[in-house]
């Protein structure tokens, strides 16, 4: 058996059939990779569902340029879906938000006031891993996109999404990222604040919510 194969030499339709099947079974075998990581993906249990309101801060800042923003009274409107086996994503959303309600301000370089506005709502928390020694959800805020109009002329926008905890003891959402949110236009007036397009946003945060909902997985 062995000397046939050695003397044995393919015809090159037979050896295209080959190198189809190896073909074919390193696809499926990616596949199969992908989807049981896919069916590995945590679930979530949510034991209520309703609207609280969350009450905290903002601040950013442009890390190339130094330029920040800091907005101390921010208010967001937030609901959760009731279930179990739920997927991560938009576990949380957060279906409205001001920055500076009535009587506060946002406030940015040399005493400037900033006008802050989400351009898309709802933003969502999508969970990702919870740790149930300290009842945190690890996860991000997705579908960021912020537009700030500065009273210096300035008016800029920043898209991207934000690493984010959220705490089931404190019901508080946690904000802090370094590398996933971006500066996404400018008009001339930034430019001349050292601002530009892709410049990288480092946003820190926190909303407690009232009242305090709970997340486990599974």
């Amino acid at each position: 058996m062995t000397k046939v194969f050695q003397h044995f030499t393919p015809p090159r339709t037979a050896f295209a059939a080959v190198v189809a099947g190896l073909a074919m079974t390193m696809t499926l075998s990616s596949a199969a990779v992908g989807f049981e990581a896919q069916a590995q993906a945590p679930t979530w249990t949510v034991p209520m569902s309703g609207i609280a309101t969350g009450t905290g801060e903002i601040t950013a800042m442009v890390v190339q340029s130094g330029w920040f923003m800091t907005c101390k009274t921010v208010e967001a409107k937030v609901s959760a879906r009731r279930g179990t086996g739920l997927p991560g994503e938009g576990v949380i959303s957060i279906t409205g938000i001001s920055f500076a309600p009535v009587g506060a301000t946002c406030a940015g370089p040399l005493g400037a006031t900033l006008d802050v506005t989400a351009d898309v709502l709802p933003l969502k928390f999508d969970a990702t891993a919870f740790d149930p020694g300290t009842g945190k959800v690890a996860g991000r805020v997705s579908g960021v996109s912020v537009g700030v109009e500065s009273s210096d002329g300035c008016v800029l926008t920043a898209t991207g999404q934000a690493d984010a905890t959220y705490d089931n003891l404190s019901g508080a959402i946690l904000l802090e990222d370094r590398d996933h949110v971006r500066i996404a236009t400018v008009n001339p007036r930034c430019v001349g604040d050292g601002l530009k397009v892709g410049d990288n946003v480092i946003v820190k945060g926190r909303f407690d919510l009232a009242p305090r909902g709970v997340i486990t997985s599974p």
